[in-house]
């Protein structure tokens, strides 16, 4: 007798591509035959049959399936694009206003729990759940974009030092003549202080007050600052989560060099703003998590408990420290970012239906055709 757990073990080998079956059963009152049937979600979900727990979700390729294996911001395809510079981002969406003018009202948030925000599927398996948020924005231009930069000083008064549930650090209220913003504190501010923010490179190094906010170029060395620019005029880029700090190391004609996380040096030109201090934490996020359920409350889920090989990437092998990396402007920097991971391939191809098609009886790869400089390799 033909076995119904054999047949959804063979129908569920290949998900992804209509097939045509020819299936006699026998033993039953009737033969019954099927004739050019076509492979469906709703008829394979009958057969989803398997003898070890939960490895369903290893054969999912279909969408209208229920449960696939998070496959990562990596390796995730459509319609994802190359590079970090371009990722998605996969835990929430924050509705700022329609007509893009600065508040400091909260702003809602929609949590998409380690989904993409396209297509639904599960990139991020550790992300779900998690209390209800507020957003702020925070405005990481220190020197406002219709202040004067002829040597000017803005000065402004810090309202109030208050939490921010979307991050770690403190974020502060300061207001100058009748305008408002959101900033991200350094851990020794506090209410009723007067900071400022200069726009001039003086000819001697200036004695540094926490707090304020100096072009690069005219701090001393060694001074710790945070909130760096990484071009004048484009916004706060390097250490600006909690308790983040970079250090001035040397100064190299009229660029900058700094040093972020103890590791990684950039030349930055001396005319980006940044501010003098570390950023901040809230006393409660310094404290270790603790428990499982307090992880939920943050929206980390349970960890696989999967082996991880140790690559000797946190500190375990000696390394020589990498060359200082020379910062630009963001549009240089995006640039090549973002586009599509799946052009295809100018020559004749062939689709892979079986996993195991991949290693067995594999062809010999044929000569593609390259174009470089508008001239093609054939």
């Amino acid at each position: 007798m033909f076995s119904i757990r054999t047949l959804g073990k063979s129908l569920v080998t290949d998900v992804n591509k209509n097939r045509i079956l020819s299936i006699n059963f026998t033993g039953f009152n009737q033969a019954e035959s099927i004739q050019s049937t076509f492979l469906k979600s709703e008829v394979l979900a009958n057969f989803q049959i398997r003898e070890r727990h939960n490895s369903i979700r290893d054969l999912r390729t279909d969408f209208n399936w229920k449960r696939e294996r998070p496959l990562g911001p990596h390796l995730h395809k459509p319609p994802n694009k190359v590079g970090v510079r371009a990722a998605e981002n996969y835990r929430h969406i924050i509705h700022y206003p329609e007509d893009g003018k600065y508040t400091i009202k909260k702003l809602d948030v929609t949590k998409l729990g380690g989904r993409h925000p396209v297509t639904g599927r599960k990139v991020l398996e550790g992300v779900g759940g998690g209390s209800k948020q507020k957003a702020r924005w925070i405005d990481w231009f220190r020197v406002p974009a219709d202040f004067p930069r002829d040597g000017t000083v803005l000065e402004e008064r810090v309202i109030q030092v208050s939490y921010d549930p979307m991050r770690d650090a403190m974020i502060t209220m300061t207001g100058w003549e009748d305008q408002l913003r959101w900033q991200v504190a350094t851990d020794k501010m506090k209410e009723g202080d007067i900071i400022r923010t200069y726009t001039t490179i003086p000819k001697n190094p200036i004695r540094p007050v926490e707090g304020d906010s100096h072009p690069l170029g005219a701090l001393p060395l060694g001074t710790i600052v945070c909130q760096v620019e990484k071009w004048p005029g484009e916004g706060a880029w390097f250490a600006l989560k909690a308790e983040e700090n970079a250090k001035i190391l040397r100064k190299v004609g009229d660029r900058v060099v700094i040093k972020c996380w103890d590791r990684l040096e950039f030349s930055i030109p001396e005319e980006a703003q940044c501010i003098v201090g570390t950023n901040s934490i809230h006393p409660l996020k310094a404290l270790p998590i603790g428990s499982p359920n307090r992880m939920r409350w943050i929206g980390m889920r349970p960890r696989s408990g999967l082996f991880k090989k140790k690559d000797g990437h946190m500190g375990r092998k000696i390394k020589k420290p990498p060359p200082t990396i020379q910062t630009t402007t963001h549009e240089e920097y995006m640039r090549g970012a973002g586009t599509d991971n799946s052009q295809g391939y100018m020559c004749r191809t062939i689709i892979l239906d079986n996993k195991s098609e991949g290693t067995r009886g594999r062809i010999r790869i044929k000569k593609k055709m390259i174009i470089k400089d508008g001239e093609v390799n054939w």
